[in-house]
């Protein structure tokens, strides 16, 4: 009977200790580890590798280190992934969020939750120098006889999807370079691909008078990088949004735009939310 008794009391502790484990919000397990899983994806230069070493480095590789400096966290860069599962990865617990810089996206947003913005950056539509068709009018895309290059699950399908309904996509793996899509349209795979300015001025310096943003002073969009979340864990994105806003507030994101960005307005820093009365 004892031994009975005994048996069950070890169940009872080893399910009820399963039960904890089960319930531990990604908080707590930072807390009690003193690290953040970081998942990431390559995004030039967001984050990328150096060519020699493999080495991490880049805008969000920077703060995300300053943020586990302030907070006393070890950053851990756990799993590299693609763009189209990176969000799968948050959700199902293999890592604790995102690190590179990633769109909100209402196709998003139900799966996992988003820090606030870091920073912000416009999207172009790109074609052929000497294609017209799109200059006055984008909404001619939205037509099935046009193809537009993008990577599976990013942010460039995700808009193809909403603004061009219509229109034919030449899709990429999401392993592939952004650099690939403006290839796509130069070879007459693709009609145009959507970019921002920093893979676009990087291609057009070794591949000048090709391709040409389509209307510069009209970006398709303005997207928030912000860093991928897990939803309903409302402690840790405070956590994560205090220290972001003190990174933004005292200049540091600033000095990090001001690093990587190649080509001026491609990275668009947030408001600040005051004003100083004089």
């Amino acid at each position: 009977m004892k031994k009975l008794i005994l048996t069950c009391l070890v169940l009872l502790a080893l399910s009820a200790s399963a039960s904890a484990a089960e319930k531990e919000s990604v908080y707590d397990r930072v807390m009690r580890t003193g690290t953040i899983r970081c998942g990431y994806a390559i995004w030039t230069p967001v984050l990328f590798k150096d060519m020699n070493t493999g080495k991490l480095q880049g805008l969000t590789y920077d703060l995300m280190e300053q943020i586990g400096k302030r907070l006393n966290l070890k950053i851990e860069w756990a799993e590299e992934t693609g763009w189209g599962t990176i969000v799968e990865g948050l959700h199902t617990g293999r890592y604790d969020m995102i690190c590179t810089g990633i769109a909100n996206s209402s196709a998003r947003i139900k799966f996992i939750d988003f820090s606030a913005p870091a920073f912000f950056l416009p999207a172009y539509l790109v074609a052929r120098k000497n294609d017209g068709i799109f200059d006055k009018n984008h909404d001619l895309l939205n037509n099935g006889k046009y193809k537009i290059a993008v990577l599976d699950g990013e942010i460039s399908s995700i808009m193809a999807v909403q603004l061009y309904p219509k229109a034919a996509l030449d899709s990429m793996p999401q392993t592939s370079d952004y650099s690939l899509l403006l290839k796509e349209v130069e070879t007459k795979k693709a009609d145009v691909t959507i970019i921002e300015p920093e893979t676009f001025y990087q291609y057009e310096q070794h591949n000048p008078g090709i391709l040409k943003i389509v209307d510069k002073s009209h970006p398709l969009n303005v997207l928030p990088a912000s860093f991928g979340v897990p939803i309903n864990d409302l402690a840790f994105k405070r956590m994560i949004d205090v220290t972001l806003s003190e990174l933004i507030y005292d200049g540091t994101v600033a000095k990090l735009v001001k690093k990587y960005e190649k080509v001026p307005g491609s990275m668009l820093l947030p408001t600040r939310p005051y004003e100083v009365l004089k």
